[in-house]
């Protein structure tokens, strides 16, 4: 399965992360490598794994402890297969390793095992191809049935609930219990000097044949899925005792407090991914249940009809959450009202219930272009493990408050059918009816639904538009609507000290309940009126009060931005003709087509040598000297089918399985690693060292071709400056999306952006960790402020944004700006700290490139003060007034 953009970047960032953490320490690979805190665009400091005292766990230091934050429909668990290859190669060095899958609940693990042990599912087909096959996955209630041989030849994948290894869980004992069935995996430990880690039996004679101590022998990797179920106590002590070797967390909301997130994936990212479908289109129902239930029918009716118009296969589902029984609107209720005459005449194999009692839709595949079901009734039973991209339409009539529920059901509606974009843009939009007792009630309650599934406040607040009702009741229109907020009190707020502005947006009455008033916030307001609400308040209310009124001002604050004004921002790119054809220059039309030699451009390993005595292998780069340590497991010596007898033909075939190249043939690789091995077997090292240490040696292998790659690249980039056939065409544009934006996280910065194409720039840092302005944001704002600026971007580091052809891939200039007489004006912004950097000059030169084949194009790479002693602004205007 080919993986998206933000999946590879991803793997590449978890794969950059570790093997820094090898040469450089764990707390320094995570500063340079992780993704920068999203309300502060700064890198927060690595955070050890701490007891429920607040105290460090020695033993857990040197044990890498990452977070992956990905929302809700982005595929965290069918990645879980590229996490473990990853952490096998570049941390574990194991072609084998052992892995405990941590879920919440037992109906996950079922679920995670149903799917890990199915070969047609995804999940199982994706861990296939990353081991080649040869893959056991286990129930941990099964454990006695894992065999030594497995453990040696075969990636094993325990799966287990997070309550396993607590020690107030009764299945505490099976996880510590002596096992006779276990024996085989101890029989090789030495008799005379037991391993210190390993439990005892009481007699004291040998070790406790136990699953903790089978862990402790292995040192698994460790995958939370679903990390935000986790209790607070399990990133501690339970942790510990699975005698992990790496630990990695995937989660939609990870705890900011406790875990180091490593990777941040937006909302924004997977809907220009095509992953998710957005906005969700929200229409409140003041009437009843039945109007609601009869708009979400009508609704997903229309949506049929549209759907026959796509080339792929879709029926759109509606969910619909019905209320526990004492509730009016029971799944009883329900399914009467749809089926019954007197009712919506909905035919009955139409309609299925999901819920603990009635499991309709075991054994029905919904895909199936037989299948009729096109209604789903259920309270809470789909919230966890179902999925299905039908579902496009949900309907909750339920009062419930379980965040939960709600949460999981929403997100089974936003994933997107084939993972890509429809051609009919209704089909690219989900669907919310519920019932409300205001309108803006519900618009609150689920954009902090969106923000616990992933979404930034901005992403919850932007992708919750009002809907339009289908069936038109004479009241006031949607968008004539001023967002609305209420609360009820015990005391009066006193607004004596707030702004004025905001008296007419806030207003107090009398509650009917006696001693109580009602608070209902119009519009936005500032942030002591804010403070002069929540302070009526006490405990978590008052929290709750806060965060709620904040997802009110951003929603209230949402502006109509250019790109949803429909403004087109189209910059022309540097292309190349190939006869009466142009094309957009992409480096590899530069580079000679075929295969190429590694051994005519890649060096050898003649800089690689390895210290005996302290069982690192340094490479010698000129300037320092980098030393790898390799993973030294002192029982290894001990465990069962952890050695065996390789072939210097073993070694050389397993290389190049690490180094495959599209481009290099098989038989060309070989050979080239032969020889760049061969001044390893000159200096006398065995062949048994080169096979202790052959992960560091595929690591550095890939280095070498890489830096071949790099040259070849940089000569045909070369021919970029020289040939005539290239060119910047008016005709062959790139167009910025109206609809995508792939940002990961908005400028935190308090500032209106009312030039900027989309809602806020994204990925912007706002200020540095010393407090002053960030250099970027400095820059922006002095585009903002332009008065020849009409509209202009944050452009990302993304494949759906505006680009330039490097040696080595491409660069993504930091803003582009559309000035009001039509030229387009292209910014890199560089400190002076990188301004003569080598890559930069690199940059700046193609973008001049591109400026001078343009003549309504204008390139600039400012910095904070030129040679002339302009400021960043000073800059701007000069090179707008320089081209005009």
């Amino acid at each position: 399965m080919d993986l998206k953009d933000y999946q590879e970047k991803s793997l590449a960032r978890l794969a950059d992360f570790l093997r820094a953490a090898r040469t450089d320490g764990i707390a320094e690979a995570f500063a340079a490598h992780a993704h920068p805190d999203a309300k502060t665009m700064l890198v927060p400091d690595y955070r050890n794994l701490r007891d429920k005292d607040g105290a460090d766990l020695p033993s857990l230091r040197g044990v890498p402890y990452v977070a992956i934050r990905i929302p809700t429909g982005g595929g965290k668990t069918l990645m879980g297969a590229h996490f473990i290859r990853c952490a096998a190669d570049n941390w574990l060095e194991r072609d084998r390793p052992l892995v405990v899958w941590l879920v919440p609940s037992r109906t996950i693990k079922q679920q995670t095992l149903d799917a890990f042990k199915n070969r047609r599912h995804p999940y199982r087909l994706e861990l296939d191809a990353a081991f080649g096959g040869q893959v056991s996955v286990l129930d941990s209630d099964d454990i006695e049935q894992l065999t030594p041989q497995e453990l040696a030849t075969r990636t094993c994948i325990v799966v287990a609930t997070m309550a396993a290894a607590r020690v107030h869980d009764i299945d505490i004992r099976d996880f510590y219990a002596h096992k006779e069935a276990l024996e085989p995996h101890f029989i090789a430990l030495p008799k005379d000097a037991p391993l210190p880690d390993l439990e005892q039996t009481e007699d004291g004679k040998g070790p406790r044949f136990s699953f903790a101590n089978l862990l402790r022998l292995h040192r698994p990797l460790v995958i939370t899925d679903e990390a935000h179920n986790a209790t607070s106590d399990l990133s501690g002590v339970v942790y510990e005792r699975l005698a992990p070797s790496a630990i990695i967390e995937l989660t939609a909301t990870p705890d900011m407090a406790t875990s180091n997130v490593l990777v941040r994936v937006s909302a924004s990212q997977l809907f220009a991914e095509e992953m998710i479908k957005l906005p969700v289109l929200l229409e409140e129902h003041l009437d009843g249940w039945d109007v609601a239930l009869r708009h979400a029918l009508l609704r997903r009716q229309e949506l049929e009809e549209i759907a026959k118009k796509e080339a792929d296969y879709i029926r759109p589902i509606l969910l619909i959450q019905a209320e526990h029984k004492g509730g009016e609107a029971t799944v009883e209720t329900i399914y009467e009202h749809l089926t019954s005459e007197d009712g919506e005449r909905i035919e009955k194999d139409w309609v299925k219930i999901a819920t603990g009692d009635q499991r309709e839709l075991d054994g029905i595949d919904l895909f199936a272009p037989d299948c009729p079901v096109r209604v789903i009734i259920t309270m809470e039973a789909l919230k966890e493990g179902w999925d299905c991209s039908f579902a496009y339409v949900l309907c909750s009539v339920s009062g419930t408050k379980s965040a939960t529920a709600i949460e999981q059901l929403l997100g089974r509606v936003l994933r997107m059918p084939y993972a890509r974009t429809r051609d009919q843009a209704a089909l690219n939009k989900a669907y919310a009816h519920v019932v409300s007792p205001y309108f803006g009630a519900k618009a609150v309650e689920f954009t902090d639904h969106l923000e616990s599934m992933g979404f930034s406040r901005l992403e919850a607040a932007q992708n919750l538009p009002v809907q339009p009702a289908l069936i038109p009741d004479g009241g006031e229109h949607p968008a004539l609507k001023i967002e609305t907020v209420r609360f009820t009190a015990t005391k009066k707020p006193d607004l004596a000290n707030v702004p004025a502005g905001d008296l007419r947006n806030i207003t107090i009455k009398p509650a009917e309940e006696e001693g109580k008033f009602e608070v209902e916030v119009k519009g936005a307001i500032q942030p002591e009126s804010v403070e002069a609400i929540a302070k009526v308040f006490t405990g978590k209310a008052k929290e709750q009060v806060r965060t709620s009124l904040e997802q009110h001002n951003t929603r209230a604050k949402l502006r109509e931005t250019p790109a949803q004004k429909g403004v087109k921002f189209e910059v022309p790119q540097l292309s190349i003709k190939f006869g009466d054809r142009v094309v957009p220059v992409e480096n590899d039309l530069l580079v000679e087509d075929g295969f190429w030699n590694p051994a005519d451009a890649a060096g050898t390993l003649d800089t690689l040598a390895f210290d005996t005595r302290t069982q690192t292998w340094e490479i010698d780069i000129g300037e320092k000297a980098v030393k790898m340590n390799m993973v030294q497991e002192p029982q290894a010596e001990y465990l069962s089918g952890l050695t065996g007898d390789w072939e210097e033909a073993d070694l050389l075939i397993w290389l190049e399985g690490k180094v495959v190249q599209n481009d290099v043939r098989h038989e060309a690789m070989i050979e080239w690693i032969a020889q760049a091995i061969a001044p390893l077997k000159h200096k006398g090292y065995s062949l048994g060292q080169l096979v202790r240490g052959r992960f560091i040696i595929a690591r550095r292998l890939l280095t070498l071709l890489d830096e071949a790659k790099a040259k070849r690249g940089n000569q045909a980039h070369q021919r970029l400056f020289a040939l005539e056939e290239v060119v910047v065409d008016p005709a062959v544009v790139f167009k910025f999306s109206n609809l995508a934006y792939p940002m990961r996280s908005p400028c935190p910065a308090p500032m209106e952006w009312p030039k900027h194409y989309y809602e806020v720039p994204g990925d912007l840092p706002y200020r540095r960790k010393d407090g002053e302005l960030a250099e970027e944001y400095r820059c922006a704002t002095a585009i903002e402020r332009n008065a020849d600026v009409e509209v202009w971007v944050r452009n990302l580091a993304h494949p759906t944004q505006f680009r330039f052809p490097t040696a080595t891939g491409s660069t993504y200039p930091d803003f582009i700006a559309k000035l009001k007489d039509g030229r387009i004006f292209v910014i890199e912004y560089k400190g002076d700290d990188r301004y003569d950097h080598p890559k930069n000059v690199a940059k700046r030169a193609v973008g001049e490139l591109w400026a001078r084949k343009y003549p309504n194009g204008i390139y600039l790479m400012p910095r904070d003060k030129d040679e002339e002693g302009r400021d960043i602004d000073q800059q701007i205007a000069a090179a707008i007034a320089a081209k005009r």
